[in-house]
C-alpha cells in the first residue's frame, strides 16, 4: 500500500496538488476577506494593486492589440478542442488521458479565478470614490434633478458650435472624432483629473480598440475591463459614446470597479479635458442618465419639455445612437445583459445593471457641491 501511494505521489503530482490548493485558497480567502473587511480592500487597492497595475499595464501596453480579447478567442478555440478531445478519448476509452486533460483544465480555471480576484475582485469592496471626492450622497428633490438636467443641457448646447462633426446621409451633421487622437486624449484627460484627485494619479496606458467590436455591439457592450488590466473599448459605436467610454474603462485601472463610479469619473475626466470633443462627450453621456431619471421621476411631459430645449445637434447625435443600437436588438443582447447583471451582482453591486443609473446620485452631489 505504501509503495502504491509513494508511486502515485510523484514530484510532478505533488507540485500540481500544491499549486491548485494554493490557487483555491488564495481565491477563496481574497474573495471573502474584502467583503467582510472593506479596510483591507482599501489597503490592498492602494498598496498592492497599485503596484500590480503599474507593472502589468506597462507590460500590456507593449502589445498593440487587446490581450484580453486574444485570450477570449483562445478560450473559445480551447473549449472546442476540449470537447473534440473528450469525445475522441471516450471512443478510445483512454480514461487516464481524460483525467489528465481535465486536471489541466481545472488548474487553468483556478489560475484565471485567482488572477481575477487579485487584479479586479478585491477592488469592488474598497471605499467609494465619493469618499475621496468629498461628495455627500443623499436624497435630492425632483427640482434639483430638473435643475441638473437644465444645467447639463445648457453646457452641451454651449459646446455645439465648437465640436467636430461629419455629414451623414439621413441625419445631417453627426459628432465626429475623425480629427481627434482620441486614445491619447483619453489618457491626457485621466492624467489631468489625477492632478485634481490624487487617488486617480498614476500611469495610464492607451485604451485599446477591440477587433470584434461588432460582436460587442450585439452584446450591448461599449467597453470592457478585466484581469489583464487593459482598457478595452468598442470601436464601432457612435463617436460621442466612444470618447466617454475610453475614460470609463481607464477609470477602472485606478481600482474603482463600480460602474456608477467609473461613469462619474469618466464624466469628470471629460469635462476637465482640454479637448472640446471630450467635454461634449462627457456631458451628453451624463445627460442620458439624467434624462432617463427625469422621465422615471417627473414624467413624460417634463422630460419632453427639457428635451426640446436641446440643440438640434444633440438630438441628431442621440437619434443616430438610438438607430445604431436598434440594429443589434437580438436575443443575444438579452442574454448578454443577463450575464452582465449576474456578474455585477456577484461582485457586490446588488442592483446589477441598474447600478449604472446610480451615477445620477453622484452627479447631483457634484453639482450641489459646485453650487454651494
Amino acid at each position: 500500500m505504501k509503495d502504491r501511494i509513494k508511486a502515485y505521489f510523484t514530484p510532478r503530482r505533488i507540485a500540481y496538488y500544491i499549486y491548485i490548493s494554493t490557487a483555491l485558497i488564495v481565491t477563496i480567502v481574497f474573495s471573502v476577506i474584502p467583503r467582510r473587511n472593506p479596510d483591507f480592500a482599501e489597503w490592498y487597492s492602494t498598496h498592492i494593486y497599485h503596484v500590480l497595475q503599474a507593472v502589468i499595464s506597462r507590460i500590456m501596453s507593449v502589445f498593440p492589440f487587446s490581450v484580453y480579447e486574444l485570450l477570449i478567442i483562445c478560450g473559445i478555440i480551447l473549449l472546442f478542442f476540449i470537447l473534440y478531445r473528450t469525445v475522441y478519448l471516450i471512443i478510445k476509452r483512454s480514461w487516464g488521458r481524460i483525467r489528465r486533460m481535465y486536471a489541466r483544465v481545472l488548474a487553468l480555471l483556478l489560475t484565471l479565478a485567482m488572477v481575477f480576484v487579485l487584479n479586479c475582485g478585491i477592488n469592488y469592496h474598497r471605499k467609494p470614490f465619493s469618499y475621496y471626492s468629498g461628495l455627500t450622497i443623499e436624497k435630492y428633490s425632483t427640482d434639483a434633478l430638473i435643475e441638473l438636467c437644465e444645467a447639463l443641457i445648457a453646457e452641451a448646447n454651449a459646446l455645439v458650435p465648437y465640436i467636430d462633426t461629419v455629414e451623414l446621409e439621413g441625419y445631417g451633421s453627426i459628432f465626429s472624432l475623425a480629427n481627434t487622437d482620441e486614445r491619447s486624449e483619453a489618457v491626457a484627460a485621466m492624467k489631468k483629473l489625477g492632478g485634481i484627485y490624487p487617488v486617480l494619479s498614476g500611469y495610464y496606458p492607451k485604451p485599446k480598440p477591440v477587433l470584434f467590436s461588432k460582436v460587442m455591439s450585439y452584446e450591448f457592450i461599449t467597453g470592457v475591463y478585466s484581469f489583464t488590466i487593459e482598457a478595452n473599448y468598442n470601436n464601432d459605436v457612435p463617436d460621442y459614446v466612444k470618447a466617454y467610454t475610453m475614460c470609463h474603462e481607464l477609470s477602472h485601472l485606478r481600482g474603482f470597479m463600480r460602474e456608477d463610479e467609473a461613469g462619474f469619473i469618466a464624466y469628470l475626466a471629460c469635462i476637465h479635458s482640454d479637448n472640446v470633443n471630450f467635454q461634449y462627450s462627457g456631458i451628453v453621456n451624463a445627460l442620458v442618465y439624467v434624462l432617463n431619471s427625469v422621465y422615471s421621476s417627473c414624467g413624460a411631459s417634463v422630460y419632453t419639455e427639457l428635451y426640446r430645449t436641446m440643440d438640434s445637434q444633440i438630438m441628431r447625435d442621440y437619434k443616430y445612437d438610438s438607430d445604431y443600437w436598434d440594429r443589434f436588438e437580438t436575443p443575444v443582447a438579452e442574454v448578454a445583459d443577463a450575464v452582465n447583471n449576474a456578474y455585477l451582482q456577484a461582485n457586490a453591486q446588488t442592483d446589477g445593471v441598474k447600478s449604472y443609473g446610480r451615477m445620477v446620485d453622484l452627479l447631483l452631489a457634484y453639482y450641489s457641491s459646485q453650487n454651494n
